[in-house]
């Protein structure tokens, strides 16, 4: 076995970290280890690079090339130690992942620098409005494991770079658990085939509850996956159930009169900037909600809402302003003022 012979402390590290034109590399030396050995040999090559600077006479070479020769690891101090500070920690790459095993220098660090790295990462958050619920993200801690791992120098990511390759590999990730079925009809077989493939992709493990259309073909695909799966849970998008309800209580002969009589009523005041103009001068700027033939709940949040108008639209009708102008004559004005004035609409 060659032997390696002579040579103090910057030999050893020369030969551990591989300084070319020096000594041999050490072939088991550890990735992390030769890392942080690497960065303290170029700290005290800064360390020199100063010292000559700052003695111009005479010849400090060899205050420098001792101090060099004689950088060495020192033991862990105890309660009663006064000597220097343990620089152990700086041989060991940083660990933050829960359950690792945490290096002497994160134990040691103080509060105030724990607090100035908090500092930086919510003085970000707020200049960037980034919403305080992304520490809650899954990605939250592994970014910030990622950052400690980096060596010293390494720069953030660009705007470009974020919005243009990362944006792009990020939607093809998503892609791989998108589905086009546009082509076939949406039966139970089909539903509960593309339902398995997502969670087998995603790992059964990984969901525990799943939610889908109300639809009937949904609700059998659902309970299919609930069989294979038993410790999934299904159920129906409860916004979609309520919107059933609304639509259900909308076919009522009672409900469709009331609807469109507030339609045509929001439709009349929409129709002319002036009208409009003198709607908002009575409701002190707010609007009425229209109701849409899609959104059955829609219609009912319409109706809420111009009822919280009713007394500005009966000063409204009965104003000056509105007797006065050219339209109030109108077949269709005299129709709207009716339809305000009407005391059984707002029973």
């Amino acid at each position: 076995m060659k032997q390696i012979k002579g040579g103090g402390i910057t030999w050893f590290k020369a030969h551990l970290v591989g300084v070319k034109g020096k000594v041999e590399k050490c072939k088991k030396v550890p990735i992390d280890i030769q890392y942080q050995i690497q960065k303290s040999i170029e700290e005290m090559k800064s360390k020199k690079r100063k010292v000559e600077e700052e003695y111009e006479d005479g010849n400090p070479c060899d205050e420098v090339t001792d101090l060099f020769h004689t950088q060495h690891i020192e033991a862990p101090h105890t309660a009663t130690s006064q000597k220097g500070k343990c620089h152990i920690g700086n041989y060991f790459m940083p660990r933050t992942t829960p359950g690792a095993q945490p290096t002497l220098k994160s134990v040691m660090q103080s509060k105030e620098v724990i607090e100035k790295c908090d500092i930086a990462i919510s003085t970000w958050m707020i200049d960037a409005s980034v919403s305080f619920n992304a520490t809650n993200s899954t990605y939250y801690q592994p970014m910030i494991d990622a950052l400690y791992s980096m060596v010293p120098g390494y720069k953030g990511l660009k705007y470009y770079r974020v919005r243009g390759h990362f944006l792009n590999k990020w939607v093809e990730d998503v892609k791989k658990l998108s589905v086009d079925a546009s082509h076939a009809s949406k039966t139970v077989d089909l539903l509960f085939k593309l339902f398995k493939e997502i969670v087998m992709y995603v790992g059964p493990k990984n969901i525990v509850y799943i939610v889908t259309d109300n639809a009937d073909n949904y609700v059998v695909a659902g309970r299919l996956l609930e069989r294979e799966f038993p410790h999934i849970f299904w159920s129906p998008c409860a916004a979609h159930c309520v919107n059933l309800m609304f639509q259900d209580i909308g076919k009522l002969s009672e409900v469709t009169d009331i609807v469109s009589h507030a339609s045509n009523i929001t439709k009349y005041l929409y129709n002319h900037c002036h009208r409009l103009y003198l709607m908002r001068q009575f409701t002190h700027g707010k609007g009425i909600l229209r109701p849409t033939p899609t959104r059955f709940a829609t219609n009912f949040i319409a109706l809420q809402s111009i009822l919280a108008q009713k007394d500005a639209l009966r000063a409204l009708v009965t104003s000056t302003e509105w007797t006065s102008s050219a339209y109030s004559k109108d077949v269709k004005a005299k129709k709207c003022v009716e339809q305000v004035l009407d005391s059984n609409f707002w029973k």
